[in-house]
């Protein structure tokens, strides 16, 4: 008759080591999973989406047509500028050369393609915009410190060819196109070396003869977070060293990650990347949570401080050439784009000086609209949202000894604006939000197996020791029965 209550009274202290046990270590289980598969190896999830992202990009450019450029040069007066676009492309990005390391490091170079979506795009690439003529400037601003004697045949060039300070183009010819300019065909009988222009660069346009190639992004290398998780996704060098020519002491470090991904488990403090369209590491502030389908995720943008003068961030020192005024607001690019006098800034001169944003006309910077911010999953840091937002301004500036600049207004002038976005998928955000509260509905399923088998040995105790007490009343019995 005891058989029953102890069977069941071992079956509940069974299910209650079961249920104790994997109430507490599920989470740490699940844990260490989610940590293995983040790691770049082959084999997990997080490698395969390395290779081929599941989430849709899409970069959209916005061009600023000059409406007044006449005026600019004769009278000058402020320019006045017409925001053109989106022209809104998908982005793919295909990852070669890969070479792994035992150092726990991954080598690779990325090719990017770019394909134009009409349906997504408010124009056409036909549009004609009036803009600088950067191929000019940047001669000019390459030789400002030269001899005389250099700038007179720049000057004797310049008049002979009838090059002008502005230039209409179509937007493909801005873009990926491309369009042949004098300058451009002169510096092709240059030797090598003499000119910092890079091999091949007979025309001049933003992204032209980037679609498809796998040396214009460099030479990345990252860590795989294989032995150490924090590292996952940062940067240890870039075209093979980690502090490059473009900026001096700490400015020129390859710090941060390489823009696709982060370590896992952020807090409420800021994010560090590498851009190479900067060739410099940028530091995102957290300004916000941000919460979808019961998920949050935590919103790191670009601040003022990214951009700040000196005055404003002593940080910022060597971001700054000396003969170049300081402004909040925007970044020397000059090293970085082979002499051209390129300024990085949000788009619209967001966060920027006002100074800047009342040398044009036409300009209305919003926070919803030009903020760079990217939202991540404190856990996995797996992004929500990326909304990479910059604008490319050329300085327009008199340079003493340069003819055509002589009688010019300074501004810097924005010529182009572009936002690269990918959205996670609806999928992805369920797959994520699983892996936050599965663990906890596991451990919650487990303590109520827990508390069931207590229950199932608590009776079964009580059951036996009825039984205990039963057992001398029937063993009399039985004996009397016996002397009968």
């Amino acid at each position: 008759m005891s058989r029953g209550p102890v069977f069941w009274g071992i079956f509940g202290i069974i299910g209650a080591i079961i249920g104790v046990v994997c109430a507490v270590g599920l989470p740490f289980l699940v844990s260490f999973i989610v940590d293995q598969q983040l790691r770049l190896q082959p084999g997990t999830i997080m490698y395969k989406f390395w290779e081929t992202s599941p989430v849709p990009m899409f970069i959209r450019f916005y061009m600023y047509n000059v409406t007044n450029s006449e005026d600019v040069l004769n009278l000058q007066v402020k320019p006045i500028v017409e925001e053109i676009g989106p022209f809104t492309y998908t982005e793919v990005h295909e990852r070669v050369n890969v070479e792994r390391y035992d150092n726990f490091t991954l080598k690779f170079q990325q090719k990017r393609y770019w394909q134009y979506v009409e349906e997504m795009s408010n124009g056409s690439l036909d549009d004609l915009i009036t803009t600088l003529n950067v191929p000019l400037l940047s001669g000019a601003y390459t030789i400002r410190f030269k001899p005389q004697f250099i700038k007179a045949g720049f000057n004797a060039f310049v008049k002979r060819t009838n090059t002008e300070i502005f230039v209409t183009k179509t937007v493909n010819e801005l873009l990926f196109a491309g369009y042949s300019d004098p300058l451009l065909n002169f510096s092709q009988l240059i030797p090598p070396g003499y000119l910092d222009i890079p091999p091949g660069y007979d025309k001049f346009g933003w992204f032209y003869n980037r679609n498809g190639s796998e040396t214009y992004d460099g030479v990345f290398n990252i860590f795989t977070g294989v032995d150490d998780i924090s590292k996952l996704d940062v940067m240890d060098m870039w075209n093979y060293t980690r502090q490059t020519k473009y900026y001096e002491s700490y400015c020129g470090m390859v710090n941060g990650s390489f823009g696709e991904g982060w370590p896992p488990r952020r807090e409420r403090t800021s994010i560090e990347m590498y851009s190479t369209d900067l060739c410099r590491s940028i530091t995102l502030d957290y300004t916000q949570d941000v919460s979808k389908k019961g998920v949050t995720f935590y919103r790191f943008a670009g601040t003022e401080r990214m951009f700040a003068s000196v005055e404003e961030n002593p940080d910022n020192w060597c971001f700054w050439s000396g003969d170049v005024f300081n402004l909040s607001g925007v970044s020397n690019s000059s090293t970085c784009r082979y002499g051209a006098p390129a300024f990085v800034s949000f788009p619209h001169y967001y966060l920027a000086d006002p100074f800047l944003q009342n040398q044009v006309e036409g300009l209305n910077p919003q926070k919803e609209l030009h903020e760079f911010h990217v939202d991540l999953e404190p856990r996995t840091a797996v992004p929500l949202e990326v909304a990479a937002r910059f604008q490319i301004n050329i300085l327009l500036e008199s340079i003493k000894g340069i003819r055509i600049l002589e009688n010019v207004r300074q501004v810097y002038m924005p010529v182009m604006w572009f936002g690269v976005s990918a959205d996670l998928t609806d999928s992805l955000l369920g797959w994520i939000h699983f892996t936050l509260i599965g663990p906890y509905i596991g451990s919650f399923c487990f303590f109520l197996l827990f508390v069931a088998s207590m229950v199932v040995i608590a009776k079964s105790g009580i059951k036996y020791a009825k039984m205990k007490r039963m057992q001398p009343k029937n063993e009399v019995t039985i004996t009397n029965d016996r002397n009968k």
